[in-house]
């Protein structure tokens, strides 16, 4: 029902940490009591209350259908069975926590189906519905939709193909949540402040030599099975802790919960590490693409000094939004001292959303560069003729209502890529000598 992180920064970020060597191989909750459940719901039709989408459940199956206020859109049934951190039921609504995103889902029952008709002729009309009606960022992103959508039109009346159109629309808007399936949106290289960079090629080889320097600089670097969290010290007072990717990190491939319990396992074991033996802790987050939700509040837990509520979120197209209020709960393993969080325009996504929690439930400083500015759950959509993508249908805010999209979360410190773990540790060094005057 929902993905989340950027596919174009995961891409660059996959080949940078195979390049050196930190993976070994190829949504959950920060309570370590939870356990995943399996949810099958009712037969019946239910409305996924702020975003456009209502669901047949019938038997062993659920079939979605995408609606707009004019056309509707039956997509691909999955199977009837929802892996869930938890889920209730009032008055015939049903609230459902999936594995993976943060949102409460609510699943409003209907008396019977909607208007369906798929019918090719009304993609363009479903498209303009589906973007005026679900997408929040049109002006931070600076794009005026209705002129656009003219020009998608008139481009498709002339005989150009909707999707490569479309495409190209989707690429200057530069959300890597908005896109079509298997679309890439590439980096807008100048944000990375790197001239050398002519191409996504090179920002690999460029991060490849940052990170390689990065760990080459650690006494007792340890790796995890996954080969996504590493740590080790960086001077005799500061250990260092990499958390490279949210996602995929269970041995059965895209499995949110076993991700939950290999991330869990892993900074249990690193973080009681770094915790016996520092004082402080430079957490790097610079190569970060994102992932689901869940791990980034859970990871948020092990340097939660505040826990507590973090950041919120609501789904744009509710006639009344319900603002959720996302909390943070400490971790049985804690983290007892100051933190700075490294970041970069590649730090995009769920990883922008641990910036949120630990900065919200902690005193953590951030240095770099401000991070990608994606943030919704990518949720998936489907238009009459087939073309299938995902849309941005999410607004999420830090506690006192900053919406950080397009522009990402600022740093405290400013920094280069090649000069933040050397900002890191003069910040820290300050921070110890104000807490001893």
């Amino acid at each position: 029902m929902t993905t989340n992180g950027s596919n174009s920064t995961r891409a660059v970020l996959r080949a940078v940490t195979l390049a050196c060597g930190l993976f070994l191989v190829g949504c959950g909750s920060a309570d370590e009591s939870v356990e995943a459940q399996p949810l099958v719901l009712p037969d019946g039709w239910f409305e996924m209350s702020g975003y456009g989408t209502v669901l047949h459940v019938e038997g062993d199956e659920i079939t979605p259908h995408f609606v707009t206020p004019s056309t509707c859109t039956v997509g691909e049934s999955f199977d009837n069975t929802l892996v869930v951190d938890h889920t209730e039921t009032e008055d015939g609504v049903v609230v459902v926590d999936l594995v993976g995103p943060t949102t409460d889902y609510r699943l409003l029952p209907l008396v019977g189906p909607p208007r369906c008709e798929a019918n090719v002729a009304d993609t363009l009309t479903a498209l303009d519905e589906a973007f005026t009606r679900h997408y929040p960022f049109f002006d931070q992103r600076g794009i005026d939709w209705p002129e656009r959508f003219e020009a998608i039109q008139a481009a498709v009346s002339a005989g150009h193909d909707l999707e490569p159109t479309l495409a190209s629309f989707l690429q200057t808007l530069g959300d890597g949540h908005t896109t079509l399936d298997g679309q890439d949106i590439e980096p807008d290289l100048g944000r990375f402040g790197l001239a050398a960079a002519s191409d996504s090629q090179d920002l690999v080889v460029l991060i490849d030599g940052e990170v390689a320097s990065t760990l080459g600089r650690l006494t007792e670097p340890q790796i995890d099975e996954t080969g996504t969290v590493v740590w080790g010290g960086l001077d005799a007072h500061t250990g260092y802790l990499l958390m490279s990717s949210f996602v995929d990190l269970g041995q059965g491939g895209e499995d949110a919960w076993a991700d939950v319990t290999s991330l869990r396992s892993a900074l249990d074991l690193a973080v009681a590490d770094l915790d016996s033996r520092f004082d402080s802790l430079v957490i790097d987050m610079r190569f970060n693409p994102g992932g689901h939700e869940d791990l980034a509040v859970l990871a948020a837990g092990y340097f939660a000094q505040r826990p507590g509520p973090a950041y919120q979120k609501w789904a744009y197209a509710s006639p009344d939004p319900l603002p959720q209020l996302i909390q943070v709960d400490r971790a049985g393993v804690f983290f007892d001292g100051d933190i700075v969080v490294m970041t970069s325009p590649l730090t995009a996504s769920a990883a922008e959303v641990f910036l949120l929690a630990v900065t919200a439930t902690s005193d953590a400083r951030l240095v770099g560069s401000s991070s990608f500015g994606e943030f919704s759950d990518a949720i998936d959509w489907l238009l009459p003729d087939g073309t299938a993508l995902t849309m941005s249908m999410e607004v999420y805010t830090d506690l006192d209502g900053n919406c950080f999209e397009a522009v990402g979360v600022p740093v405290d410190v400013s920094a280069t890529l090649s000069s933040s773990v050397d900002e890191s540790l003069g910040l820290l060094r300050r921070l110890h000598q104000a807490g001893a005057e």
